[in-house]
């Protein structure tokens, strides 16, 4: 921290009236490099997403939704002699429903909360009043997105560790028998990428949704076409699948090759890889895990450069 002296002395101070004895002390500024001011950025982000009621209200329905399914699943073992039912409780598969959970409905809530926070600025007006405070245009932009990653990491952790213990509660009034030895290195490291997935999962749909909100300029433009974005896209994969069958040549092999450039699919065969080490379950797609990166990590480039771009070039002042 580097204070800023005004210049007055201790006995010209003295006889000042408080007020103006606040005024001219001294200004404690933190750090102006560059990488300073970003987590600056990102703490204000932080702040103001932590202090609004969207969020708090998206914890909350978060977290009761990941109670009322494991509740739902302990109810359902109430007349399963087998217990099938009650191992839903247990550890991994309790992890595999929660992180489930966490994407299918909760997606919706990280691009509201995302393209309100872009959007935002610029329905509000106080885009201008950053722009015109120090910090770059770039610095602004980068600050959103770091803020997103967080949130992204901590929802999903959160909901992942909010189900494990839940299901693990629930067990132990249902008498659940010992889930089998799972705990190995080999596990814990497929495990570790299940959850950074999860995690990439709900970021990638912010940035969508940060994309939006600036490229409109308005919350609901970001909060709109993230949700639209998240909707269409199974519905272009299954319409482009049964296209291909109808058509023959080039038009046949174009359609079938589009299912593999779109997001939802490419996330989903990433996680369905890592699921086959950690449940069992298993994978029918056939497309390469870094094939699959590699596409979604050129649309997080191409949907940042071109909001970079637009909030460089564009005129702020109407």
């Amino acid at each position: 921290m580097h204070p800023i002296d005004t210049g007055l002395s201790t006995s010209a101070r003295e006889g000042q009236p408080l007020a103006e004895q606040f005024a001219s002390a001294p200004v404690l500024l933190g750090r102006r490099d560059y990488l300073s001011v970003l987590l600056r950025l990102t703490a204000m982000e932080l702040y103001k997403l932590r202090r609004r009621p969207l969020t708090r209200i998206s914890v909350l329905i978060a977290l009761l939704t990941t109670l009322l399914v494991f509740f739902a699943l302990f109810l359902f073992s109430t007349g399963d002699g087998s217990g099938q039912v009650v191992r839903l409780l247990l550890p991994p598969t309790s992890l595999n429903i929660a992180v489930q959970t966490a994407l299918t409905p909760f997606t919706i809530l990280i691009i509201i909360i995302a393209g309100s926070t872009a959007g935002g600025e610029y329905t509000q007006g106080t885009i201008r009043l950053l722009f015109t405070r120090g910090p770059t245009r770039t610095q602004f932009l980068l600050a959103k997105v770091g803020a997103m990653l967080i949130c992204s990491i901590v929802g999903i952790s959160g909901l992942s560790i909010s189900g494990l213990v839940i299901g693990y509660l629930l067990s132990l009034l249902r008498q659940a028998p010992s889930p089998a030895p799972f705990l190995t290195t080999s596990w814990l490291l497929h495990t570790g990428l299940f959850l950074l997935l999860a995690m990439f999962n709900w970021f990638i749909f912010a940035v969508i949704a940060l994309f939006f909100g600036i490229l409109g300029r308005s919350s609901a433009a970001g909060i709109g076409g993230g949700i639209v974005w998240y909707l269409l896209e199974p519905i272009i994969g299954q319409i482009c699948q049964l296209s291909s069958e109808l058509v023959q040549g080039p038009v046949s092999a174009f359609l079938r090759a589009v299912p593999d450039y779109l997001i939802g699919n490419n996330l989903a065969t990433l996680m369905a890889h890592q699921g086959y080490y950690i449940f069992g379950s298993s994978s029918i797609s056939t497309l390469p895990d870094a094939e699959a990166l590699t596409v979604l990590l050129a649309y997080i480039v191409l949907l940042l450069s071109i909001a970079g771009w637009l909030n460089h070039r564009r005129d702020i002042t109407n």
